[in-house]
């Protein structure tokens, strides 16, 4: 075996080694719900070995979607969740990816922007206040509350308020892809779980605005634009 093909084989050895020590570390618990994986030095001297080696592990590995690169060079490990049974567990829907969350939120968006098109078709006042109501204790958030549970409430106000059960039970099923995929978007942002964004307040204040005056076209498209707008935050694309 002449020199060139012994240093290939050698390096491709060590990246199959150290894909391996990578994916085991990724096992751990810690890493369940995802997040943003060491510097490529650091890693490359934890595991000894050469960022060319690292970098082809990494490559693997993103290959095979466990991690993604956001933001330059940050490698960031995709979170998982159970499989959610529905029905009598005939199927079973999971978050193993960014393309899962991609195809969740589709549905998400098809789903809310028909439930707000109806609850301004329906403008019932007692519903409106309850959206009002969902919008404020976001708004009033203690340190250390997660916004997630508080956004979800909004949303679920939103459904209600169309008066179609069908909605709130689509969006219900929904909570813990949905949980997921805005924590890992935090993640990618480095926002703290309890720090509510001003522009997905203003993005709620548009769509309550709507629903108020009885206007279904502007709470279709006000809802429609805050969906778009949560793809974009998660995956710095439209859907």
């Amino acid at each position: 075996m002449n020199e060139p093909t012994r240093q290939t084989t050698t390096m491709t050895n060590l990246s199959s080694h150290t894909l391996q020590q990578l994916e085991a570390m990724l096992s751990h618990p810690q890493w369940h719900n995802g997040g943003r994986l060491p510097p490529e030095a650091e890693l490359a001297r934890h595991f000894g070995v050469s960022r060319p080696v690292l970098r082809t592990a990494l490559i693997a590995l993103r290959d095979a979607g466990r991690i993604i690169s956001k933001r330059g060079s940050a490698n960031f490990v995709q979170p998982h969740t159970d499989a959610m049974q529905f029905g009598s567990g005939v199927q079973s829907l999971a978050i193993n990816t960014v393309f899962d969350m991609k195809r969740c939120m589709r549905f998400r968006q098809i789903v809310e922007c028909a439930a707000a098109e109806d609850a301004a078709r329906i403008r019932d006042a007692n519903s409106i206040s309850k959206i009002e109501l969902a919008q404020r204790k976001m708004d009033e958030l203690l340190p250390g509350d997660h916004v997630f549970e508080a956004d979800f409430a909004f949303h679920m106000a939103v459904a209600e308020a169309a008066q179609n059960p069908y909605f709130t039970f689509a969006l219900g099923t929904m909570h813990n892809q949905i949980k997921l995929t805005v924590e890992f978007t935090r993640k990618l942002q480095d926002l703290p779980q309890d720090m509510v964004v001003p522009r997905v307040v203003g993005e709620h204040d548009r769509i309550i605005a709507a629903i108020r005056e009885g206007n279904p076209a502007a709470a279709r498209e006000a809802m429609n634009f805050h969906m778009k707008q949560s793809v974009i935050r998660l995956l710095g694309e439209d859907m």
